[in-house]
């Protein structure tokens, strides 16, 4: 008896200094990147990309592909990494429209268990479609329209708020309504799982923003932040707007002193409750890519880590976490390519950054 004893208090020591140094590597800076796939003489060229981690624990990838942007040969293409594996599946065809162009996916994990993917057709006056899928993405719906209102186009990821609303972050697209505004942004709600939405007001700017990320805060109001979209401007900053109504309404949108070069972003609250931003910190190059956190909803940003920082355009990047507490990201990778990496919170830390905002 005294032996068995004996054993079990051994084997339960083994069992805790296991666990102590798995959680220890875990604590240790993190990095892990690849290319989810190489070009081909059919799908030469790629960009805006969406990245969702599943409930079975892999991700899933999804992009536009084609001949160059607008091209009516662009297909809607996506790609699965098991869980637990380090590797990209081969990528397959999700949404192909004849004789139109695809573009702007987005993934969402819905209520029941549905995965969905939305995504533009047509340009300049766009229409927005959807498909689901009820097993995990392995098959897909037939695509149809998601609302009968053209010029309404998708980019950033899609919110789940604590209440059960679903909320859509949209960008108008040359609509007469909005025509002396140019680009804006404005946000589809939905009370009944998506069964009907209404769309906010959109948010004016000068210059002009679009392609809106939001998060929900600690105390259940919402944080938007937008591009400023002007090819002339040169003092290029994020735009940021409030809502405490669960989306319905946005407060008039002030500048961050968050530099930018005109080019989509994408924030994302993690399991903690801290807030990552992926941008490209500069305001003229596409060169560098960088994520940002925020331990205070993003009031304040106190550490900053670069991605990217080389010859070429790095740009449209999108977020996810995996339930092992890691921070995806994937983006266009110098139009060829769309990149995956993989990092944790601490890798982030190891660089400290300092920009504070007024709430």
């Amino acid at each position: 008896m005294h032996g068995q004893s004996f054993r079990l208090l051994i084997g339960l020591f083994l069992l805790l200094s296991c666990q102590t140094l798995i959680a220890g590597q875990h604590d240790e800076p993190f990095y892990r990147g690849e290319l989810i796939f190489k070009p081909t003489l059919r799908f030469p060229r790629c960009h805006s990309s969406t990245i969702i981690s599943l409930p079975d624990g892999s991700l899933m990838a999804a992009w536009w592909n084609g001949s160059e942007e607008g091209g009516k040969d662009n297909v809607i293409r996506g790609a699965r990494r098991p869980a637990g594996a380090h590797y990209w599946e081969p990528p397959e065809i999700l949404a192909d429209t004849p004789d139109t162009t695809e573009g702007n996916p987005v993934l969402f994990n819905a209520p029941a268990g549905e995965l969905w993917l939305l995504y533009r057709a047509g340009l300049p006056w766009v229409k927005m479609m959807w498909t689901k899928s009820q097993d995990a993405g392995k098959t897909w719906n037939k695509p149809e329209a998601f609302l009968n209102e053209p010029g309404w186009s998708f980019r950033s990821r899609i919110l789940s708020l604590a209440n059960g609303d679903i909320i859509i972050p949209v960008m108008t697209h040359g609509i007469e309504e909005f025509s002396s505004f140019g680009s804006s942004t404005a946000f589809l709600y939905s009370a009944d799982k998506g069964k009907t939405w209404g769309r906010t007001k959109p948010i004016i700017t000068s210059p002009r923003n679009n392609e809106p990320t939001i998060v929900q805060r600690s105390d259940g109001s919402l944080l938007a932040f937008m591009r400023p979209y002007d090819r002339e401007l040169t003092d290029r900053f994020l735009w940021k707007s409030k809502s405490t109504d669960n989306g319905r309404t946005w407060t008039e949108a002030t500048k961050t002193q968050i530099r930018t070069p005109s080019k989509a972003i994408e924030l994302l609250k993690l399991q903690n409750g801290h807030v990552v931003l992926v941008f490209n910190d500069t305001q003229q190059s596409l060169s560098q890519l960088s994520l940002a956190l925020s331990e205070d909803d993003g009031r304040s940003w106190k550490f900053k880590r670069v991605l990217e920082d080389s010859p070429g355009r790095f740009t449209y990047p999108t977020l996810a976490q995996s339930p092992d507490g890691n921070i995806h990201i994937s983006y266009t990778f110098r139009r060829t390519s769309i990149k995956h990496v993989e990092v944790n919170e601490a890798w982030i830390r190891e660089n400290p950054w300092s920009i504070n905002q007024e709430d």
